[in-house]
């Protein structure tokens, strides 16, 4: 019974991070390495990921959602351990085209891959990044059969990239991607590629985290808004806390 567990930190029942971090912990070790699937919704870091990696080889899903304590570097550590990782699901947290790499390295029987950025985003990285991420899908996940990248900053540069990298896509999510523009050429190889494509204008009423209204303020709009950063990542909240707590204690 503990080859799946889902774990989300909702609105109704909110709890503290490190009291999911703890139940998380205690799940993984009552899988006994056999755990196959984990889903992890509004809490999360990357030390509970490594333990996660560290008793978990037989993985084959991992579904990342709101882990607001940013995770950028953690799944290039933690990717090593996920040797089996068919379908990787991450939403509304920060990776690194390093994260993205090495999971393409090491999880060599990767499939689908979801990555659901934030608005956010685009504010943060500047646009000389805006192809990181995808230029890192194309390099090291050819095998690649599902790709969902809602929200993405990429160019049609990065897509160009990712039709050339991953010959098997069957289905590609570019919803709310209001850097690419689906014409001519691009707009032919993806339509003669592609079983199943999203493109960027198409509505997110059917995806689960609904973002048809999220997008960044226009140029015109930039010097009537402030962005208080810790809130964005979801540290607003957690801030004042210590953190620093025995999991030994149980």
């Amino acid at each position: 019974m503990w080859s799946v567990v889902d774990l989300k930190n909702d609105g109704d029942n909110f709890k503290m991070p490190w009291v999911l971090d703890k139940i998380c912990r205690i799940a993984v070790d009552r899988s006994q390495g056999q755990l196959l699937k984990i889903s992890i919704d509004n809490f999360g870091s990357i030390d509970m990921i490594n333990y996660i990696a560290e008793r978990s080889s037989q993985l084959r899903h991992l579904r990342l959602v709101k882990c607001y304590s940013n995770l950028a570097g953690g799944l290039a550590a933690a990717a090593n351990n996920f040797p089996l990782l068919e379908e990787l699901h991450i939403s509304f947290t920060l990776i690194t085209k390093d994260d993205i790499e090495s999971v393409g390295r090491y999880c060599p029987l990767l499939k689908s891959f979801t990555l659901k950025a934030t608005e956010y985003e685009n504010v943060i990285f500047p646009p000389s990044q805006c192809n990181d991420q995808a230029l890192a899908i194309a390099k090291s996940m050819p095998k690649l059969r599902h790709l969902a990248l809602l929200q993405n900053s990429l160019t049609n540069k990065g897509l160009q990239a990712i039709l050339d990298g991953c010959p098997l896509l069957e289905s590609l999510d570019l919803r709310c991607c209001c850097c690419v523009d689906l014409e001519g050429d691009l707009e032919r190889r993806c339509m003669q590629q592609i079983v199943d494509l999203k493109r960027p204008g198409d509505s997110t009423h059917d995806y689960e985290f609904h973002s048809e209204n999220q997008r960044r303020p226009s140029s015109d709009e930039d010097d009537d808004i402030s962005y208080d950063y810790d809130y964005v990542l979801g540290l607003g909240d957690y801030r004042e806390y210590d953190y620093d707590y025995d999991f030994s204690q149980r």
